[in-house]
């Protein structure tokens, strides 16, 4: 969860400067920016799928949960193409609502690997004693994550009710939980990419989680858990030196941008052959950040 505040204020300012998208996805983020955080939430989103998981996603602390590593180390890049592949066939879901949800989930995938070298060099430097490294990287995630929102809209929203519209993955109101059409485009890439899928009452249970957690940051409790990560140091995690956050944060974004130009074009063309999946590969190489694993 440290880093999803993160990823959903980057989908924000992504889905600002439109204007050097491919027009298509600019305009599924103007109609549909509620799917295009979806996208972004969606690695992080097993990490509420229970009460325990709920409490360690709260205290910025336990490991990845099963389709989180799934979705972040094991072929993300593969379960994402995948998804590209049938929004371009128009299956499952509206096109601007799944290309919205394209644009958030390769956002928080190109995002997260601009950050991490900075993030292993930090968690290196400040690591406490005895601190298991998932804790040290949660807790310097959770205070980039404030000092980013905090960067961009003058406060970093957690404590007050502003904080839940960052957190809306859904248009409906309802909390019933993920919607047919996007359950099966999870199901359908998910088969294709690990060799199995969460049901559709997990899913429905990571939905509810998150929804239960924004209420929570929302309210006077979100406030009591950004004071207690008062003492973090702005200069040391955030920007100081060698240490630019926003920066990083700025590159993924470019090359969240590069990407959709050559989704776009596979799109246009419903080009997912062996040729054009390799290209995209050679682009962006399959797995994840290898220290995520560690215990």
């Amino acid at each position: 969860m440290s880093a999803l505040l993160t990823h959903l204020t980057a989908v924000e300012r992504l889905a600002a400067h439109v204007n050097a998208l491919p027009p298509e996805f600019a305009r599924a983020l103007g109609e549909d920016l509620e799917y295009a955080r979806f996208g972004a939430a969606l690695p992080d989103l097993p990490r509420f799928g229970s009460w325990g998981r709920g409490v360690e996603a709260w205290l910025s602390r336990g490991g990845l949960p099963h389709y989180t590593r799934l979705m972040t180390v094991q072929a993300p890049v593969h379960f994402g193409l995948k998804a590209a592949e049938l929004v371009s066939n128009g299956a499952l879901i509206g096109v601007e609502a799944g290309l919205a949800y394209l644009a958030g989930y390769f956002t928080q995938l190109c995002v997260s690997r601009a950050l991490e070298p900075l993030v292993e060099q930090l968690v290196e430097q400040h690591r406490r004693q005895g601190e298991l490294l998932p804790t040290a990287r949660a807790r310097i995630q959770w205070a980039q994550s404030l000092l980013f929102m905090q960067d961009l809209h003058g406060s970093a929203l957690v404590g007050t009710p502003a904080v839940r519209s960052k957190l809306q993955i859904r248009k409906a109101s309802s909390v019933k939980g993920v919607g047919r059409g996007f359950y099966e485009l999870i199901r359908v890439s998910s088969l294709d990419a690990f060799g199995q899928a969460p049901s559709k009452l997990e899913v429905d249970g990571w939905m509810r989680g998150l929804y239960v957690f924004s209420l929570a940051l929302g309210s006077p409790l979100g406030r009591l858990k950004v004071l207690s990560g008062a003492h973090l140091e702005s200069k040391e995690l955030y920007r100081g030196d060698g240490v630019d956050v926003f920066a990083r944060v700025d590159e993924g974004l470019a090359r969240t941008r590069e990407l959709l130009v050559l989704l776009a074009g596979m799109i246009r063309r419903n080009s997912w052959g062996a040729r054009s999946r390799a290209k995209f590969f050679e682009a962006c190489p399959e797995g994840g950040p290898s220290r995520l694993t560690a215990a």
